[in-house]
């Protein structure tokens, strides 16, 4: 099953394959030899129950941003792939969101704030990336929350201990930064994507925008898909 905008090809999103060569341009900070392995894990960024006797894997990424002012902007991006090779699957997406707002009124500053975050299940191996940047001031602020990650499931196996959580530490350097652009009124805009390949999967997305004019930006989104 599919479910995308207008990609019918097997081929992995290029996007998504140039940040899955980054997170392996990482492995030097993870292995496994027999029982060993190096587990960086928070309960706050990833979700990832251990793995049981069946196959099968689910992973959701998703955000939301909001921005309070006279003037403002939020965005979002959700991206999720997933296919399955016979042997192994492999799940991989990233979640971009940004917020920026001004204010000029006495007594009212400008409110930013933006949050990712990544739920996956039956996968045996979860390497994932989260990047932040802020800025508060007295009439701007803005706000940036970006997630990647690349999950792997070993079909009829499963780690003794778990699945295997490694968070990255060192940043992509794909960010860009936030707040530079001048605003004006209230933007909202949501864009989502999700593409599996194989039998019995499913693929969705959901996505919500609110705008009040002089006021208020808010925008939540999510990509699932599932083998």
């Amino acid at each position: 099953m599919k479910h995308d905008h207008g990609n019918d090809g097997l081929a992995m999103p290029a996007r998504l394959a140039h940040r899955a060569m980054d997170l392996f341009d990482h492995r030097h900070a993870w292995d496994e030899s027999g029982d060993r392995h190096h587990d960086q894990y928070s309960p706050a960024t990833v979700s990832a129950p251990q793995d049981g006797p069946q196959d099968g894997m689910t992973a959701v990424i998703g955000g939301s941003a909001m921005a309070v002012g006279d003037a403002t902007a939020v965005t979002g991006l959700v991206e999720n792939f997933a296919v399955d090779q016979g042997a192994y699957s492999v799940a991989m997406g990233d979640a971009v969101f940004q917020a920026s707002a001004h204010s000029s009124s006495p007594g009212r500053p400008a409110i930013a704030a933006a949050g990712t975050f990544l739920d996956v299940s039956g996968a045996d191996y979860i390497v994932a990336q989260e990047v932040a940047q802020s800025r508060h001031g007295a009439h701007d602020a803005s706000a940036l929350s970006e997630l990647d990650y690349l999950a792997i499931d070993i079909h009829g196996w499963s780690p003794r201990h778990g699945a295997i959580v490694v968070e990255l530490d060192r940043s992509f350097g794909h960010h860009q930064a936030v707040g530079d652009q001048p605003l004006q009124g209230a933007f909202a805009q949501a864009i989502g994507t999700a593409e599996t390949h194989g039998a019995n999967t499913l693929a969705d997305t959901l996505m919500n925008t609110i705008t009040v004019e002089n006021h208020f930006s808010f925008v939540n989104a999510l990509s699932m898909v599932a083998l």
